[in-house]
Parts: C-alpha cells; structure tokens; sequence
C-alpha cells in the first residue's frame, strides 16, 4: 500500500513538472507611477487698470517700459554723481495681497537701486510696498526716482490730493498745462528718436514727509507728466531731472505662458519680455533652447519675488530679449518640474 502511494505522489511531481516547463513565467506586476501635477502658480486677484486711451495716460505703466533721466542742473549736491543719470524700469509683474502689482526698479548711478511694487487702479497710483538693494561703493543712501508713484488719476486743474504710505506719507496738487523743452535737445526710443518739446504736460507740485521710501533729496519737488510718456521733468533741490531716453508701448511685446504657441511680430530694435511663474528655490524656468536665434539677443534674466506668496517662494521669471536683425527665432523654456515646456516663435521684421 506504501509503495502504491509512493508511486503516485512520484507521478504527480512528474506531471506538475512537465507542466510548469510548459507555462510561461509568472510576471510580477508593477503598478506606474502616479505623475505629480505642477504646482499652479498663477496670479490672482485685481489686475492693474489699462487706460482705454493710452495715448492720453499721463503715465503709462507696463512690462518692459523704462525712462533714463539725466541732471540738467547747472550745480550739483556733493551726494549727487557726475554722470547723474537714473534709470527706472517696470520689470515684472507679481502676486500682491489680493490683488496684481508691477515692479518698479530705480537704479541710480550714484546709490542703490530701489524695488517699488505699484499697483494701478482706475483712479490711482498706489505704492504697495519697496526694497532696497544695496550697492558696493555707493556713495550716497538714498535712490533718486522721478515721480514713479503718488498719483490721482484722471489729472485735472487745481486737483489735490494725499496718500499714506509706508514710512511716510505725500501731498500733491496739480497746476496746470505747460510745454517743456528737454535742454539736451533728444529724447531717445528703442527705435528712433522723439521731438525735444511736449506741449499739455501736467504739472504737479509734490510735498513728500517721512524717511521711506528714500526716494528723494528734499520734501517739495515739481514734476511735469507728458500724455503717453510718463514724467519728462522732475526738479528738486539742486537736481533738475529730464528725460534723455523712453521706452514706448509699441516698441516691448511682452509675453506669459497664455502665449504658448503664439507666432507674434516684433519689430527690429524692439524688446520682447517673456514672464513665467515659477518658485525660487524649485519649478525653476530656464531658456532651453534659442533656434536659430540670429534675430533675438538675450539681455539677462531675473526672479521677481511675489509680496504675497502663491505657494512658498513663488515668483515670476523675465527673461529679456532685444531684436537685432530681421528674422524667425523660436524661445523654448523648460521648468524644472514635470511641467511642460513652452514654447514662442518671434517674427522680426
């Protein structure tokens, strides 16, 4: 009975044996990994107003414009550089507290440079918040900034006006109507040149108290806003500030990630500004490739920290581009996350 049992246990290894050599192998099963969604760093909140008539806008405020000031003072403050220029830009634009602001920045060729967050209204200019950015060798601890902020809008005669900010606080009022001649005799575009002389150009008769933001030498000054340019004038203590070079509206293209895609014109000595929301320290945007890129030249890059963070450390990225020869370039940026990229093809002609 033993060996009978024997003989069929040995038979049945047998047969399961000769079967497994039959079957395939047994593949253990590998679950995909799950892909990770981006992290969604848009904007929100209340958009800065855009005039519905540009041209009459007594300060245009956009990514990408930019004003160069001279000193056209016959005497000078000890404190003031001999080349006396100042240069203000609007470079990005970022996450406010509930609502979107431009960022401003001063340089001043004797002093730090400044970051202004400013946020545009219907009715106003409002200064939400600045920074100050040391620099080596400064002579000076103050930054220079012809009339970026503090206005009432529309402009009208004999308006008045006041506003609190931090570290201090700004009242104004408005004259009237003057023509001003730029003493220099040239104002300079991206493309060409503008007449000396700005005829309607509203004077405005500031008084500034306070220590913050360190904009200004004395706390009375004048400025003169130009319909469609911005401030051509601004004089103070011993500085008389004028306008030697301007970036118009209709010279900067100024793209986002809405954009993607896009096929867009860009004339030849124009300046296009690409701005991508990303974080600081990760989801980093980078320029991925420039193809064939004859026509396109970069001018640098920059991280633009939000005043109200979307997610931690969020910010935009500019990157900055001059048109330099009549062409197609396509811009590829990738972000270091699982993000994918985009991409810009520029027309210069």
């Amino acid at each position: 009975m033993k060996r009978k049992a024997l003989f069929i246990l040995l038979a049945a290894l047998t047969v399961a044996g000769m079967l497994s050599g039959c079957m395939a192998p047994i593949t253990p099963t590998i679950e995909p990994q799950p892909t990770p969604t981006p992290i969604d760093y848009s904007l929100y909140g209340t958009a800065n107003y855009a005039p519905p008539d540009p041209p009459e806008d007594p300060h245009p405020l956009f990514v990408g414009a930019r004003w160069i000031y001279r000193n056209a003072a016959n005497y000078w403050s000890p404190q003031i550089s001999s080349s006396g220029l100042v240069e203000t830009e609007v470079v990005a634009l970022v996450q406010g507290s509930g609502e979107q602001c431009y960022v401003v920045q001063t340089h001043y060729s004797n002093g730090p440079d400044e970051l202004l967050y400013l946020h545009r209204n219907k009715n106003a200019v409002l200064l939400r918040q600045y920074a100050l950015i040391e620099a080596s060798g400064s002579q000076s601890g103050f930054s220079l900034n012809p009339g970026m902020l503090f206005l009432e809008l529309p402009l009208a005669e004999d308006q008045n006006w006041s506003q609190d900010f931090k570290g201090g606080s700004v009242e104004a009022y408005v004259y009237h109507k003057e023509v001003v001649a730029i003493e220099s005799g040239e104002v300079r575009t991206l493309r060409g040149t503008l007449p000396p002389i700005f005829t309607g150009a509203w004077r405005v008769h500031y008084k500034v108290f306070g220590s913050s933001p360190r904009l200004f030498i004395g706390p009375e000054q004048y400025l003169w806003f130009a319909p469609g340019i911005g401030v051509v004038k601004h004089v103070l203590n011993s500085v008389d500030y004028e306008l030697a070079e301007v970036r118009l509206r209709d010279e900067v293209l100024c793209l986002n990630e809405e954009d993607a895609s896009a096929n867009v014109q860009l004339p030849q000595g124009g300046l296009l500004v690409v701005q991508l929301r990303g974080g600081s320290a990760r989801d980093v945007w980078s320029l991925a490739s420039n193809e064939p890129g004859d026509s396109l030249a970069g001018l640098g890059e920059d991280f633009y920290a939000d005043l109200e963070e979307v997610v931690e450390g969020s910010g935009t990225y500019a990157f900055r581009f001059r048109a330099v020869e009549s062409g197609v370039t396509t811009l590829r940026f990738a972000r270091s996350d699982t993000k994918a990229p985009v991409e810009f093809t520029i027309h210069v002609d």
